[in-house]
């Protein structure tokens, strides 16, 4: 049976990354720690691919995923394509704010769950939205792109739904795990729709977190 092989990648921090801001649609640049991560997933990704490149680089059309992208796509030699589709949620009015001006929001973010929005009220789109426009961006690459590896720079809100997609599970289902900047993905969509995760989150690349004492 056919298949696409995807790695999908977080783009790099951002100011508002690190203020934890919501950042939706708004096309907030990388900051210097996210330009050199940038800079060292480039070098992680020629490693990962020293004997067989993916075919494609995709990322959203925000400018945090496109530049996250792009230094290994110059070290290959390869054009980035960008896809509106694989932005993150549109957040409407609320981008900008701090999550912990969000009363209510904010612990469910904590917990782990996702946030319903009102499209009337919030100016946002809802979770089916969101969740069926990522489904149907990946779905369509994979019919494009059969038995080829696609590298794909997204978003955390876009990942996690491409998780749950994954997962058969509702848009709104806890998710297990946290996108840590520049973290990657791997997914295999089949012919048949049907999406399998190879391996989820991977930080093994990344400086590890140390907690105070």
């Amino acid at each position: 049976m056919s298949h696409t092989d995807f790695w999908i990648i977080r783009h790099g921090e951002t100011d508002w990354n690190a203020e934890r801001r919501l950042q939706g649609w708004r096309d907030i640049p990388l900051n210097t720690n996210g330009l050199a991560q940038a800079e060292a997933l480039g070098s992680h990704l020629q490693s990962c691919f020293a004997d067989d490149m993916p075919a494609h680089i995709y990322t959203s059309d925000l400018e945090r995923a496109y530049r996250t992208a792009l230094p290994y796509a110059q070290a290959c030699s390869k054009p980035v394509k960008q896809l509106p589709g694989l932005r993150e949620r549109n957040y409407g009015v609320l981008e900008g704010r701090l999550w912990s001006e969000l009363t209510g929001f904010d612990s469910a973010r904590n917990h782990n769950l996702a946030i319903e929005l009102d499209q009337e009220q919030h100016q946002a789109e809802d979770l089916q939205t969101f969740f069926t426009r990522i489904r149907q961006t990946l779905n369509a690459l994979a019919q494009k792109h059969k038995n080829e590896t696609i590298l794909v720079v997204s978003h955390g809100g876009a990942i996690d739904m491409m998780w749950r997609a994954a997962r058969n599970v509702a848009p709104d289902a806890p998710r297990e795990f946290s996108q840590r900047n520049t973290c990657i993905n791997r997914l295999r969509i089949l012919t048949d729709d049907h999406w399998q995760i190879v391996s989820w989150a991977d930080t093994s690349h990344l400086p590890q977190l140390t907690t105070a004492s």
